[in-house]
C-alpha cells in the first residue's frame, strides 16, 4: 500500500470488503505494508467517484466519506481512514515496511503483537503474494510471503490478502492462488473477491465460517 493509492477504485473495493467483514462481527487488524511514495500515477483512478449511479450504492457511508476526503479535503492518506472509525475498532500497522530482512522482521514481530486478539488480518501489499525478489532484497517490500501467512493463521485468525491480477488468464490465476492458500494453512474455506484490477483472497478459520458464509454467499465483484 502506498499513500498515492488512498481512495482510488480499488481502494474503494478493499473498504467495501473490510466492512462487510467487521459487519458479520469479525474484530479487523489491518497491516498495510505501508511503502514510500514512488512517483507513478498509480491510483489516480478516481473516476468512479463521479459516478454515484453506478458505485455508491455498494455503501452510500464509505461513499460519500471517500468523496469528502479526497475531493473536499484533498487528504490521501491510510491516516485519515486509521482516525475515521470507519472500518470501526480495526487496529492498524501503519509503519513504513522496509526492505532489508531484520527490518522486515522486526516489523512482522509487531504485527504479531498488534493483532494477537484480532479475528481477521488483512494484509495489503503493493502486489501481492510473493513472486520475486526474495526477502531482504530491494523491491521485496512489495510483496507478502508465505511464511508470514502461515504464520499469522497459526495464530488462529483468519486471512485476507490483496493481490494484483498478473499478466495471465485470471479465472486460472485465481484458482491456483486459492489452492496454494489452502495448502499452506490448512483453511477449512477459502474465497475470492474480484474487484476490476484486482482481487481479495480469504482464508477462513473453521470457528470463523458460520459468520462468514452468508458473506461469501455473495461474491459477486464488488466495483465494475
Amino acid at each position: 500500500m502506498k499513500d498515492q493509492y488512498f481512495g482510488d477504485v480499488n481502494d474503494y473495493a478493499k473498504y467495501c470488503l473490510l466492512r462487510s467483514l467487521s459487519h458479520v462481527g469479525l474484530s479487523l487488524g489491518v497491516c498495510w505494508m505501508l511503502t514510500k511514495p514512488d512517483g507513478r500515477t498509480d491510483g489516480r483512478h478516481l473516476g468512479y467517484l463521479a459516478q454515484p449511479d453506478r458505485h455508491r450504492h455498494r455503501d452510500p457511508e464509505l461513499f460519500d466519506w471517500l468523496r469528502t476526503a479526497i475531493h473536499r479535503d484533498n487528504e490521501r492518506s491510510v491516516r485519515r481512514i486509521q482516525k475515521s472509525g470507519v472500518l470501526g475498532d480495526a487496529v492498524f500497522q501503519a509503519r513504513i515496511l522496509p526492505d532489508d530482512r531484520t527490518g522486515r522482521n522486526a516489523y512482522f514481530g509487531e504485527c504479531r503483537q498488534l493483532f494477537y486478539d484480532r479475528d481477521l488480518v488483512f494484509f495489503d501489499p503493493d502486489n501481492g503474494l510473493e513472486c520475486q525478489p526474495r526477502p531482504g532484497h530491494r523491491g521485496s517490500s512489495k510483496y507478502l510471503y508465505w511464511p508470514e501467512v502461515e504464520a499469522t493463521f497459526a495464530t488462529g485468525a483468519s486471512v485476507l490478502i490483496y493481490q494484483h491480477f498478473p499478466r495471465e488468464e485470471r479465472t486460472g490465476f485465481i484458482a491456483r492462488r486459492l489452492h496454494e492458500l489452502q495448502a499452506r494453512t490448512g483453511a477449512s474455506t477459502v474465497q475470492a473477491f474480484r474487484a476490476s484490477n484486482v482481487v481479495f483472497l480469504l482464508g477462513v478459520q473453521l470457528r470463523h465460517r458460520p459468520a462468514l458464509t452468508p458473506l461469501m454467499a455473495e461474491s459477486a465483484t464488488l466495483v465494475a
